[in-house]
């Protein structure tokens, strides 16, 4: 029995839900979920690769209006899911798959009335609008949060952090170690070497050793204006770069 996957259109990304991945290649959500997940901490872990461009994380209500997780395959989502299946079940997804996309990708090349030409440019002016108000929206409270509150910056780059860790599904470490990384690049600088020496100079300045241990990258960026300032703005592009979504908090 054929098993025909709908493909749809968001922000010009042809999808597909994992949901109906599943059905078809006969594996349960869940374990698609986080054979999916594993692809996405892989990819992340090298932003040029780009996550989103194989997977996009949405949610879906039950019945009882309960949100789920599920996930939005692209093309190359569904060739990567593809390329880990062996046997006549990934020759199926294989072809049931490109199928879809390519019928899909035909329908969009027939010839349209001028009525619906009209009507798709508009609502593309419409989506486009609406991404740059969110997109806008967005880097205004990144630049509240942090911008407005240059004596705490520290906590609120520690907050920043975590809502990315969170909304990217990488360990706290790992964004910590992008954001450190990215700062050595551009600062043209080496945090650890500047580490050891301020801990040796403390070590000589009589401090005790849980002080000298407790000295970290933070302390060194504190200590440098310029590093200040470019780790702000390093922090703020992750945040616009993982899709990090602030809640405005309450009194």
């Amino acid at each position: 029995m054929e098993y025909n996957l709908t493909v749809t259109e968001q922000d010009g990304q042809f999808l597909v839900d994992s949901r109906e991945v599943a059905e078809l290649i006969g594996k349960r959500h869940d374990h698609l979920l986080r054979d999916i997940e594993g692809y996405v901490t892989v990819l992340s872990q090298t932003p040029t690769l780009g996550a989103d461009e194989y997977f996009v994380k949405s949610t879906y209500q039950s019945g009882t209006g309960k949100s789920y997780k599920h996930y939005l395959l692209t093309k190359m989502g569904c060739e990567m899911v593809a390329n880990k299946m062996i046997g006549e079940k990934g020759i199926i997804f294989s072809a049931q798959y490109v199928k879809a996309f390519n019928r899909m990708e035909k329908e969009l090349m027939q010839p349209k009335t001028e009525l619906e030409v009209l009507a798709a440019t508009v609502n593309n002016m419409v989506q486009q609008e609406k991404r740059i108000t969110v997109i806008e929206n967005e880097q205004k409270r990144i630049f509240d949060l942090i911008g407005l509150n240059p004596s705490n910056w520290r906590k609120e780059i520690n907050k920043i952090i975590r809502l990315i860790a969170k909304e990217s599904g990488l360990s706290h470490s790992a964004v910590w170690s992008e954001s450190y990384k990215t700062l050595e690049t551009r600062g043209k600088c080496n945090l650890q070497r500047r580490l050891d020496n301020k801990r040796n100079n403390m070590k000589k300045e009589g401090a005790s050793k849980t002080k000298v241990e407790k000295a970290n990258f933070m302390d060194i960026i504190d200590e440098d204006p310029k590093l200040t300032e470019i780790f702000l703005a390093i922090v703020k592009d992750m945040a616009v770069k993982y899709k990090v979504t602030f809640k405005k908090e309450t009194a």
